[in-house]
């Protein structure tokens, strides 16, 4: 039985995919797969046609600890940057669960990633604010959104959680309207933020960070992408609050280890 536990942004390029697994087996979840638009046409993708985000990072990622089930997926919007290789990790992986935010099972990644999950007869659910659950010593809760109508990124599913000595905001893609709709619900405070959209200036508000307050953000993010992320008045908000910053870009793949109530992080750059 293992007893450490990690929380690991996986280098997936312009994309998100986060892992998460609790000491002895107490939950493994994975928020976000990551995965390219169909006409994404980026350099090594040219080079080499066959290479997929799902087949040769998230897969090979799990197989390498171990991993041959996870009890949650967590699909936080419908973009295919945070979920298209979702349909490429679920027939080789024991899912037990697949959240996603509500109303966005209408858009056309989500109804085939579904179509995939029930023929393996996954269950599917909807998160939405309020609903949590608890696993050993970790403590998991959805923020927002909170209605069923899904327009984009505002209604990310953003998850709290409590793990490893740790408060932990995972944002999806949420934006600034979102932001400010969050800390005017809850009173927000958290150590680790993984920062919305990539970094991009449609998101992370001065007024959001100074809610939040935290410790350390991560930015997961493709390097040298066409969208310009993470905004350079993004880092410099960053900087102002004096925070550590991890970028996927810059450090590849970013790790907090843990055991009990104390953990480090590590960078693994491919």
């Amino acid at each position: 039985m293992n007893p450490y536990g990690e929380v690991s942004f996986i280098d997936v390029g312009q994309g998100d995919s986060i892992f998460i697994r609790l000491p002895f087996h107490k939950g493994t979840y994975l928020i976000d797969t990551g995965g390219h638009l169909p006409f994404q046409k980026e350099e090594w993708k040219e080079k080499s046609q066959k290479f997929t985000v799902g087949n040769d990072i998230i897969l090979p990622y799990l197989k390498s600890k171990g991993i041959t089930e996870i009890d949650k997926l967590i699909l936080t919007h419908s973009d295919y940057d945070h979920v298209g290789a979702a349909t490429e990790i679920i027939p080789y992986v024991r899912v037990h669960e697949i959240v996603v935010t509500p109303g966005s099972e209408k858009e056309s990644i989500m109804k085939r990633i579904i179509q995939v999950a029930y023929q393996k007869q996954i269950k599917i659910t909807e998160g939405i604010k309020g609903q949590g659950w608890n696993a050993g010593k970790a403590a998991f809760l959805f923020l927002s959104p909170d209605d069923s109508l899904y327009e984009g990124n505002n209604d990310s599913l953003v998850l709290y959680a409590r793990i490893g000595g740790m408060s932990w905001l995972f944002t999806g893609d949420l934006e600034k309207e979102g932001e400010s709709q969050l800390i005017r619900q809850w009173n927000l405070k958290a150590d680790i933020l993984k920062v919305g959209h990539h970094g991009s200036k449609t998101s992370t508000s001065k007024e959001f960070l100074r809610a939040v307050n935290p410790k350390a953000a991560v930015i997961s993010v493709g390097a040298k992408n066409r969208y310009g992320h993470p905004h350079k008045e993004v880092i410099r908000l960053l900087k102002e609050q004096h925070l550590k910053v991890f970028r996927t870009d810059l450090h590849g793949q970013i790790t907090y280890k843990f055991y009990k109530e104390k953990g480090t992080f590590q960078t693994h750059y491919p």
